[in-house]
Formats: structure tokens, C-alpha cells, sequence
């Protein structure tokens, strides 16, 4: 599979996914994995489509691709406080999780070593 074929399969998904999770998996799964389901899964797949899309975006502006740790944490990293710093500032209901920062980079990382294998 190419990398961009493996990006668009990574978006697809975690896509699929978050829709599976939001309408079937968190009122239908209970315990322990009912909880990970409805607090940190959706965010280990944001992680992965956010780096998929990352890259797809470098290689459409013909920039090196993303390759790296050090290319993935900060990102992940910026996004994070974004959505978990500075998204409580102005919306309600919104709540800061430090969790949530490994939650994105796990997701970063499946998505590096997926990309290491396809190419």
C-alpha cells in the first residue's frame, strides 16, 4: 500500500470508527472497556487521523513527509492544547484531561509505525 493509500485508510477508519463509538459502542459496552470506549479511544484515533492528515497535507505542498517522532509529538502536542487548554476557556462544558495528550500521541505513534511498515 502506498503512504497516501495508507493515510486515506487511517482517515477512513478512525473516521468509521468515532461514528461506530459515538452511536453503537459507548451505550452499549459496559465496565472497564465501556469506560476507555467513552473517554480515550476516540482520542487515540484523532491521533492517528490527525498525523495521517498531516502528511497528506506535506506531501500535497511537496514538503518532506512525516517520518518521526520528533515531527509527531509536537504537533500532537499543539493540538492537544488547543482542545484541552484552550478549548475550556470559551466553551462550555469543555474539560481540561491531561490523559488525553498520551491518548493523542499513542494514536500518533500506531500511525508512525503503521506508516514504517507500508513503506
Amino acid at each position: 500500500m502506498s503512504p497516501k493509500g495508507f493515510n486515506r485508510a487511517v482517515l477512513l477508519a478512525a473516521g468509521g470508527f468515532y461514528l461506530l463509538n459515538r452511536l453503537v459502542l459507548t451505550h452499549t459496552v459496559s465496565g472497564p472497556l465501556g469506560w476507555f470506549l467513552s473517554c480515550y479511544a476516540n482520542d487515540i484515533f484523532a491521533g492517528a487521523a490527525i498525523a495521517a492528515w498531516s502528511d497528506l497535507l506535506f506531501r500535497l505542498g511537496r514538503l518532506p513527509p512525516i517520518r518521526s517522532w520528533r515531527q509527531t509529538f509536537p504537533l500532537l502536542l499543539a493540538c492537544g492544547f488547543v482542545w484541552e487548554v484552550a478549548a475550556p476557556l470559551w466553551k462550555p462544558g469543555a474539560v481540561f484531561d491531561p490523559w488525553d495528550f498520551l491518548a493523542y500521541q499513542a494514536g500518533a505513534l500506531l500511525w508512525l509505525t503503521g506508516q514504517h511498515r507500508t513503506g
